[in-house]
């Protein structure tokens, strides 16, 4: 039975890296990540929510006014990078003919408020030519040189298809806000892509590397290990340029409403709802997070909002909060546990099997628990279920009979 047990343990151990068994671990770090967590430091990232209370005071889509509030409440804080992913492009919006009348009057409104801020960045998405027999034209977009690896895993864009229009996107730094189409639970963030054969930053690594003070050419790339913020940060990705997600890192959060009220009781020298002297040297970002917006499918158990995975991402690498899988090492120990136990199997009763294994497998999940929560090291899920099922499988197929020795007939 022991070796029964082994033998399958170690098909587990390989096919476990792949699917569907990788999407059964993945579910199983997924609990571990929302089980509760001990207290951490906040993240220097906020996000302005617009939520379903502000669209009602400023009805969607906004105009370059409403885009202008946010910077006026924001700027006087001195944050570090203001964001915003939406795609400042007004041709996309309909707006009402009231407004589209003064449009030119509100974009010159906002431009100014945008040279005003430190480091800009803004929403932009790439996409795909309508006739994919033209070649598209070269457009110009931030471009990370220092990559090694393999770049066919990337998810790779022709063409640049939305962006902000021209005098926004001279006044600041694009990121891309693309995000995978068929992701059954979005439990991670990808932070690279390709756009027409070349690497180029995602929106969420476009905001650390501002945030740090980083041009593209000094970060570099390894495809399947990490990307290299000039030495001073080290970020783990995948083959497909993917970061897992840590939603549990705190970050700061304000709905836009309540930051316009605490900004103007701020001006008139009153106690602010919101403490905005917490926005120095921090993200701000803008983003939607009303019903309507909330579509994405989150590992956090529930429907959020492109900006609240970017929000989290932001702060994963912040905080340094990587979730990361264990050595091959403590899964070895793992399958000499269950192999021991099943060794002593054959001496207990079936039902006695049964319940020794369901106990082992409680003490398993209870010792991952405190080893994620205190190292971000999760253990493996499939290997530990799969293992103590054959061995309990083993023992019921086995016979309880035990042959009496004959004896010797006389004659």
């Amino acid at each position: 039975m022991m070796i029964l047990v082994l033998l399958a343990g170690l098909v587990l151990m390989r096919e476990s890296r792949q699917e569907p068994l990788a999407g059964w671990d993945d579910r199983w770090v997924d609990f571990l990540a929302t089980s509760g967590r001990m207290a951490q430091p906040e993240a220097a990232v906020t996000l302005v929510g617009i939520d379903d209370g502000s669209l009602q005071e400023h009805p969607w889509p906004w105009s370059p006014l409403d885009f202008s509030l946010f910077f006026q409440a924001v700027l006087p804080y001195n944050p570090a990078v203001v964001a915003v992913d939406e795609v400042l492009d007004w041709d996309r919006f309909a707006l009402p003919e009231a407004q589209m009348k003064k449009l030119p009057q509100y974009e010159k409104i906002l431009l100014d408020q945008i040279h005003r801020a430190p480091r800009m960045l803004l929403g932009a998405q790439l996409g795909f030519p309508d006739d994919p027999q033209v070649a598209p034209p070269w457009q110009e977009v931030p471009l990370l040189r220092q990559v090694k690896g393999d770049l066919r895993e990337l998810p790779e864009y022709p063409i640049v298809e939305l962006q902000p229009s021209e005098e926004f996107r001279l006044a600041s730094t694009i990121g891309f806000t693309n995000l995978p189409p068929t992701q059954e639970r979005y439990n991670s963030v990808p932070l690279i892509f390709r756009q027409n054969g070349q690497v180029v930053p995602s929106f969420p690594l476009q905001a650390m590397m501002m945030w740090s003070r980083l041009t593209p050419d000094e970060v570099s790339v390894v495809l399947g290990s990490h990307i290299d913020l000039s030495h001073k940060r080290r970020i783990p990705i995948d083959a497909r340029g993917r970061m897992r997600v840590d939603f549990a890192a705190p970050r700061g959060a304000v709905s836009f409403d309540d930051l316009l009220f605490a900004s103007e009781q701020a001006a008139a020298g009153k106690p602010a709802v919101v403490d905005l002297s917490k926005l120095k040297g921090r993200i701000v970002l803008l983003s939607r997070i009303d019903k309507k917006a909330q579509a994405v499918p989150l590992a956090a158990r529930r429907n959020g909002s492109p900006g609240e995975l970017f929000a989290a991402a932001i702060a994963t690498m912040q905080s340094h909060s990587y979730i990361r899988r264990a050595p091959v090492w403590a899964e070895i120990l793992v399958l000499a546990m269950v192999a021991v136990i099943a060794f002593l199997a054959p001496r207990w009763s079936k039902w006695g099997t049964t319940g020794a294994g369901f106990i082992l497998l409680i003490g398993y999940a209870l010792v991952s628990m405190a080893v994620f929560h205190r190292h971000l090291v999760w253990l493996p899920g499939v290997l530990p279920l799969g293992t103590v099922a054959c061995f309990v499988l083993f023992r019921f197929v086995a016979s309880d009979h035990v042959p009496k020795p004959k004896r010797p007939v006389i004659l």
